[in-house]
């Protein structure tokens, strides 16, 4: 086996060429990412989170602000990422933490509506984006396991 050797890459600068084609290539994939239908509602549930906590007293935004923003922020995070990725298993990663975040964004709406501490019109929106975010992440996972398995999971986690 041969093993690795710095002369066998070439490290130099890119040329400008090269770099205006990295950089329209970036550009076409950030359009793509922020264009799809999971990152609009991803985004779209982080602003009425926002609103959801701006509605309600600093106590209350102490006790649940930070988990449900943590959680609303991986979802956006993590689905950026896995949009970006052309591995199955780097999406597959992605989308059983993005899944795991969206369950517990989900859940928590009866715990939102048993406090009382919040906007019942800001629960029911969340409660509704939360479905429609459901919906497009099963359509996705669909996209996902259509993806070519080129790497092998060396946990053996994330098979075909």
């Amino acid at each position: 086996m041969d093993s690795f050797d710095d002369d066998d890459f070439d490290f130099g600068e890119l040329s400008d060429e090269e770099r205006e084609e990295v950089e329209r290539e970036l550009k076409e994939q950030d359009e793509r990412v922020n264009k799809h239908p999971l990152m609009l509602q991803a985004q779209e549930i982080l602003q009425i989170v926002d609103a959801l906590l701006a509605s309600t007293d600093s106590e209350t935004i102490e006790m649940y602000g930070g988990t449900l923003r943590e959680s609303t922020m991986m979802l956006v995070v993590k689905l950026s990422s896995a949009l970006r990725a052309d591995s199955y298993v780097i999406c597959m990663q992605s989308a059983a933490i993005i899944r795991d975040h969206a369950e517990y964004l989900r859940l928590s709406n009866h715990m939102l509506s048993d406090s009382e501490a919040f906007d019942e019109k800001y629960i029911t929106m969340f409660r509704e984006e939360m479905e429609k975010f459901r919906e497009l992440f099963k359509t996705w996972a669909i996209e996902i396991r259509d993806k070519e398995n080129d790497f092998e999971d060396e946990w053996g986690l994330f098979l075909k």
